[in-house]
């Protein structure tokens, strides 16, 4: 007989029984698709991946920022913790403090001695994944009123004494 299928531009494509299953090329468009088991009378909706959206500066403004691929660290060693509903265990993300307010300026110091020079949450981010921190320095955000200890702030820190 014979099965009559569609591909996903929509395509009318008849095809032999022995090859329900496997996957086919449309003649027409040359688009890939699943060769159903049976005949089907009309082609399946797909829905599109994405949509375009217009938001106002006020929303863009609250949005979280995304860092470009290569500027992200390596979080290979970031805890783990079980997924929900038996999903894939997911990365716990590091260094929390950084991601509530990306846009202010950190300052870090040993005590005792100078601060440093303020640095963006991103260079803040390289210098605690680095491992070159001991572990007793201090930090500081903008919207801090006081310097606060790196352990209390970033207790999942490497740092060169007792690599945590």
């Amino acid at each position: 007989m014979g099965i009559v299928a569609f591909c996903p531009q929509g395509h009318r494509v008849k095809v032999k029984d022995h090859l329900a299953g496997r996957k086919g090329v449309c003649p027409t468009c040359g688009s890939r698709f699943r060769i159903p088991l049976t005949s089907v009378s009309e082609p399946v909706v797909t829905l599109p991946l994405a949509a375009v959206l217009t938001l106002e500066a006020a929303v863009i403004a609250t949005l979280p920022r995304v860092l470009p691929a290569e500027a992200k660290p390596d979080r290979s060693d970031a805890p783990r913790h079980e997924g929900a509903g038996g999903l894939p265990p997911t990365t716990v993300p590091r260094h929390a403090a950084l991601d509530e307010r990306p846009d202010l300026a950190w300052s870090r110091a040993t005590p005792g001695g100078t601060a440093a020079a303020p640095m963006s949450a991103a260079d803040l981010r390289v210098w605690l994944d680095s491992g070159t921190a001991v572990g007793t320095e201090l930090v500081w955000r903008a919207d801090w009123d006081g310097w606060r200890p790196l352990g209390d702030v970033f207790p999942e820190a490497k740092t060169a004494v007792g690599r945590s």
